[in-house]
């Protein structure tokens, strides 16, 4: 527990000191945002079983994501959006299923430690992606409900694909600068460089993802909130959207908090560390459960096929109807992009 840590300040910077640290084999390593090297001591044991469990169901539904929205519901601009997110989720929940398994054996040797530096590279790469993409669909929503016609009609095709593949690639560049400085060299070699990019990446999450997805969002609200004193209903993507970067938020608090103390008033980790790891999975797991309890159909008595259900949830009527062009308003057409866009 990172709380039972004391630290030293020295002339050649800040060094952690925790009681019996050099006896506690390096099982398990700190999150992705707090990357002072430390050996922590491993969780309770359970915790392993539980993150496991958590990352297969996580799998598993981030899985029918992937196959619905890729091949079995006709694309639209937030079907890629949600695609590439749950691509972003299923990369991290299975190394950190992988950390799982080998810290439950108990695995050391060469081949160990290289697949653990693996898992948190991809870790690191999937959650900068999902965490960027989450800006994007917010922000590209909102413009979607306030401007409706300029959206519909003048938006780019391909607008959606280019801006999921550009945010892959500014993930893709960070982390690799970040394993550059951090790990290849070392830290202790790297000196600063790696103690920036630290900070710099809980400055890029927390001070310019988090707002950026949570404006666009209350724009989204006060548009719903005259929508429902005009006894308008609300489009259930609205709702998906919402429910996303809520999910994010609150379970990324105790990770802001602890990237927050420790960088700003030097403060150990108030939480353990399996807390906030914990409760990275629990929002990389939560998204499927999000889309089909928007999709489901409460009148519906009978179980739905999980198609329909997902279709659904990205069903945008009421703005394609207020774009004009003579949309109908129906069902199967709300739950489709406009002609054109690609698959």
């Amino acid at each position: 527990m990172a709380g039972n840590c004391s630290w030293e300040t020295q002339t050649t910077g800040r060094n952690k000191v925790c009681p019996g640290m050099s006896e506690a084999p390096e099982l398990y390593s700190r999150g992705f945002l707090t990357i002072e090297q430390i050996a922590a001591l491993p969780p309770p044991a359970v915790m392993n079983y539980i993150f496991l469990l958590l990352c297969l169901c996580g799998l598993v539904g981030n899985g029918l994501v992937l196959w619905f929205f890729g091949f079995s519901i006709k694309s639209s601009p937030f079907s890629i959006y949600f695609l590439h997110l749950a691509g972003a989720d299923v990369g991290y929940l299975l190394s950190k299923a992988v950390l799982s398994t080998l810290n439950m054996g108990g695995f050391l040797g060469a081949f160990a430690d290289y697949v653990r530096a693996v898992c948190r590279v991809l870790g690191l790469l999937t959650f900068l992606a999902g965490v960027s993409l989450l800006p994007a669909i917010s922000t590209e929503r909102c413009l979607s409900v306030i401007f409706p016609t300029w959206y519909w009609h003048r938006r780019p095709k391909r607008l959606s694909a280019v801006v999921a593949a550009l945010l892959w690639i500014l993930s893709l560049l960070v982390t690799s600068i970040h394993n550059y400085f951090c790990v290849f060299r070392g830290r202790e070699a790297s000196g600063a460089a790696c103690t920036h990019m630290d900070i710099f990446l809980g400055i890029l999450v927390f001070l310019v993802c988090c707002p950026l997805m949570a404006l666009p969002c209350l724009a989204l609200v006060l548009h719903m909130e005259c929508r429902a004193r005009r006894r308008q209903r609300s489009a259930k993507l609205n709702h998906v959207v919402l429910a996303v970067v809520a999910v994010f938020l609150v379970s990324s608090i105790y990770l802001g908090i602890d990237w927050f103390l420790f960088w700003v008033f030097l403060i150990p980790a108030p939480f353990p560390e399996y807390v906030t790891d914990l409760c990275i999975c629990l929002n990389s797991s939560a998204k499927p459960v999000v889309y089909f309890l928007a999709g489901r159909d409460k009148s519906q008595r009978l179980w739905e096929p999980l198609r329909v259900v997902f279709q659904r949830a990205l069903r945008d009527g009421a703005e394609l109807s207020e774009a004009g062009g003579g949309m109908p308003n129906t069902v199967t057409l709300e739950m489709q992009a406009p002609a054109g866009y690609p698959s």
